[in-house]
């Protein structure tokens, strides 16, 4: 007779018969509960405004290499004779990263009002295009957001190196640097709209190219944070519905399982089964004890 309980035979309903998956019914549960986080409006958000921070943070890494590769000859006190081809190559290149840069940061804009509002919203048809306009429809903005166009369709400006030397009574002499574009080599392309050309026209024929870009950096910094703002303003009611849900969640699956952030950071725990390969051990077991039961 065998000492196996009478119950041993009977099989778990619990555990997978033979050849049977088993399905942990918490993960399918937190699979379910995740899927209804992640489709709240509030989540898309979420992803559209971290894609538009990671391009906001690209074009202030551009402007602040721009700014500090052209301080090297505009605040070095080095003659003119003294940079290299490779300072004046990097030059171009910092130019027209940061030139470029402004155009996606515009399009990760898009990219938010369209996901939230829609492309034809009244956010995106009045709200934003006025503030567009009264930020960038100066001559000087339409200059330097054409000046990208330009860089594309014909070719990357080499601003010019220029070096004065100035000598002042009782004072040593020094150098004074700067950076100029040709109003002329510039105005040969057809591309220009009527402000930029405008613009362009009522410039000296050597103008400085460093006060351009630091206003426009300016200008495109803060409106930058005036759409992130408004953004956030009006969002703020499906933002708090989507971190709640997310919170709420997070709890749940750490009563359900015990797995916190405290255990998450804490020191790597001793490798261990799983819950659904416990049960599979154990049915397999069972299955073995009823075959010898038989032979018995």
């Amino acid at each position: 007779m065998s000492d196996e309980p009478e119950d041993a035979g009977v099989e778990n309903d619990s555990a997978p018969a033979e050849g049977e998956s088993w399905t942990n019914p918490i993960l399918a549960e937190l699979e379910r509960r995740k899927a209804e986080v992640l489709a709240m409006p509030g989540y898309q958000l979420k992803v559209d405004l971290e894609a538009l921070g990671r391009a906001g943070r690209v074009i202030y890494n551009n402007a602040s290499e721009l700014q500090r590769h052209a301080g090297l000859f505009l605040h070095g006190g080095r003659h003119v004779n003294t940079m290299t081809d490779e300072y004046e190559d990097e030059l171009v290149r910092f130019l027209h990263n940061y030139l470029t840069s402004v155009t996606s940061l515009r399009d990760s804009q898009y990219v938010v009002m369209n996901h939230r509002w829609g492309a034809e919203s009244e956010f995106k048809t009045k709200t934003y295009a006025t503030k567009l306009k009264g930020t960038f429809a100066t001559g000087e903005a339409e200059f330097m957001a054409k000046l990208r166009n330009y860089c594309t369709h014909r070719s990357i400006p080499v601003p010019g190196m220029v070096t004065t030397l100035l000598g002042e009574r009782g004072r040593p002499p020094r150098f004074v640097n700067e950076l100029k574009l040709d109003r002329d080599a510039l105005l040969e392309w057809d591309g220009w709209t009527g402000p930029a050309k405008t613009y362009l026209e009522a410039k000296e024929p050597q103008f400085d190219l460093l006060p351009v870009i630091e206003s426009y950096m300016q200008a495109v910094s803060k409106f930058f944070n005036w759409f992130t703002d408004e953004v956030n303003r009006q969002c703020a009611t499906i933002k708090d519905e989507y971190v709640t849900a997310a919170m709420a969640l997070k709890t749940w699956y750490e009563q359900e399982t015990g797995i916190t952030e405290a255990f998450l950071n804490s020191s790597p725990p001793t490798p261990t089964t799983t819950p659904e390969q416990r049960v599979q051990r154990r049915a397999a077991e069972r299955r073995q004890r009823r075959k010898k039961n038989r032979r018995r």
